[in-house]
């Protein structure tokens, strides 16, 4: 369920934010819905991992890539009581709630606060 939401939530952004450089070096912004353990302790356990800014080497190119990723918990009971039509809104809801106060500091000259306004216009 929440794979075919992602898919059709990164469909709707990739437009509007791919063409854009937010600043501070970062070359990707990767999203994580993480939905494996009713404990909600559990999911944030499993977000700690995700939440960060980092740099990888890519192993097509061999370049550093640098990039901020995003782990937002999911209740699993809540995934499962939704609908095919509520799960996406509250899929976008949870991510503009964490990207306008997110669980980790950004880097510095990372624009957050315009990618949050692009986002809302690509979900509006």
């Amino acid at each position: 369920m929440i794979n075919a939401v992602t898919t059709a939530l990164e469909d709707r952004l990739r437009p509007r934010i791919e063409p854009w450089d937010y600043g501070g070096g970062i070359q990707q912004f990767a999203v994580f819905f993480v939905s494996v353990d009713s404990d909600p302790l559990e999911n944030e356990r499993y977000c700690l991992a995700n939440n960060r800014a980092s740099r990888y080497k890519d192993l097509l190119t061999g370049h550093m890539v640098k990039f901020v990723g995003m782990a937002i918990p999911v209740d699993p009971a809540t995934v499962l009581r939704s609908t095919q039509t509520e799960l996406p809104k509250l899929m976008e809801d949870l991510l503009l709630a964490e990207l306008e106060s997110p669980a980790y500091a950004m880097p510095k000259k990372f624009d957050r606060q315009r990618l949050l306004t692009d986002f809302k216009a690509a979900l509006a």
